[in-house]
């Protein structure tokens, strides 16, 4: 399948995942499933970062425009994460894994490498997220009590969609 497409198939899926399913469920004020960022970890190591940035900008503000709430949060926060993807996955590789490391998984980076990887990715999209939806340090801690539970949920919820439905048996 031709790359683009399988870009754009996955943007519409994220997309309508997140708009149908994760937008409206209500978990209560301290948990906001947001498991779209995987659609920005699915992409090739070597993919070109600005690239990556237009495709960020481009789910963050469908997302805001079609979704409820604030708009260019969605857009800001994501676009953040795709500037600073391809920094996390250096960080977390060693020195020539990127080389012939095509699409970071589970089977190429191993379990605890790839968590940190997606932890470090939704930590950046999350403080910039919450950040701008508060506006301000007078709800700090419960700013930060948002930032903490949801991270958690969005690390687990990406961690198992992406061994479910994405990741390649050996």
């Amino acid at each position: 399948m031709n790359d683009n497409l399988k870009y754009v198939l996955r943007f519409l899926f994220f997309l309508a995942f997140q708009l149908l399913l994760f937008q409206n469920l209500n978990l209560g004020t301290y948990l906001a499933p947001m498991p779209y960022i995987l659609f920005l970890l699915l992409f090739p190591c070597t993919y070109p970062t600005a690239l990556l940035m237009l495709w960020a900008f481009a789910f963050g503000l469908t997302l805001d425009v079609l979704g409820t709430g604030i708009l260019g949060l969605h857009t800001a926060s994501f676009v953040v994460t795709g500037a600073l993807r391809s920094t996390i996955l250096k960080t977390v590789t060693v020195k020539g894994d990127l080389d012939n490391l095509m699409v970071p998984g589970f089977n190429q980076l191993g379990f605890g490498r790839y968590s940190f990887f997606v932890m470090f990715c939704v930590i950046a999209h999350h403080l910039v997220f919450f950040t701008l939806e508060s506006l301000s340090f007078f709800l700090f801690w419960h700013t930060f009590a948002r930032f903490v539970c949801s991270l958690l949920l969005n690390v687990f919820l990406i961690l198992l969609f992406k061994i479910t439905f994405f990741e390649r048996r050996r």
